[in-house]
């Protein structure tokens, strides 16, 4: 009991440590440079609109001291195109990471003081498919989503899912496809950070157990038995007139 203690003690703890998902290809980010020099961070904070040559989009991120501004879509190689530093690999890296990559490539070549970047996802969102009550797309405001997460706004599983064989399919950040097998009902599943922990644009599937196909087998077999006796009884009907 002590051991099983301690275990659920350091799960627990491992759970309070804040997750950070990496960037990876086709994440849409916004991104924000600020200074305490006025009209320093100016050039990196390209407006909407204003052209999608660089490898940003069109799509706006409203900030409060610089209105609409550009966000940028990572490519297949993790790669975006920012102003002034050009092109710029941030696939692979933590929001954190980026940020500081960023600030090191500004300061002191560019701002004569340390900036502040900001860099946020504005389309964190899985896909929870199969056999759920809910099945759909859903987002995180705050870029962290677990499984358990994901299989709560999709209203959990139905009683035909397979708990101990969900399928996640998720996007790796030099563009290749991995594919998971996860156990729902497996406690340790928690202590696996990696697959807990959902990815922006993975895609988790519910398989539907033996029961459901046994019941829709035997539906099946009961309506053509039924048909059958029907139309026995109105031959019957028929030859007894």
């Amino acid at each position: 009991m002590k051991d099983a203690g301690v275990s659920l003690s350091d799960t627990l703890t491992g759970l309070a440590i804040p997750h950070e998902p990496c960037i990876m290809p086709n994440d849409i980010i916004s991104i924000t440079v600020n200074s305490t020099v006025p009209g320093a961070a100016s050039s990196f904070n390209m407006p909407a609109g204003t052209g999608s040559s660089d490898g940003s989009i069109s799509t706006s991120t409203s900030t409060g001291t610089s209105g609409n501004l550009q966000n940028y879509l990572v490519d297949r190689d993790g790669r975006i195109n920012f102003p002034l530093l050009g092109e710029l690999k941030l696939g692979g890296m933590t929001v954190k990471e980026a940020q500081y990559y960023i600030v090191s490539l500004i300061y002191p070549r560019y701002i004569a003081e340390k900036p502040i970047v900001n860099i946020r996802f504005t389309n964190f969102e899985v896909s929870v498919l199969g056999e759920v009550a809910k099945p759909g797309i859903y987002k995180s405001v705050n870029g962290q989503m677990t499984i358990l997460d994901a299989l709560a706004a999709a209203g959990d599983m139905t009683v035909y899912g397979k708990r101990n064989n969900v399928l996640l399919v998720r996007i790796q950040d030099n563009g290749d496809v991995a594919t998971h097998r996860i156990d729902i009902q497996d406690k340790d599943i928690i202590q696996n950070r990696n697959l807990f922990y959902m990815q922006q644009n993975d895609k988790l599937y519910v398989e539907t157990n033996k029961a459901k196909g046994n019941n829709s087998r035997f539906g099946t077999f009961e309506t053509i038995g039924l048909s059958a006796l029907s139309i026995l009884i109105s031959i019957i009907a028929i030859a007894t007139r």
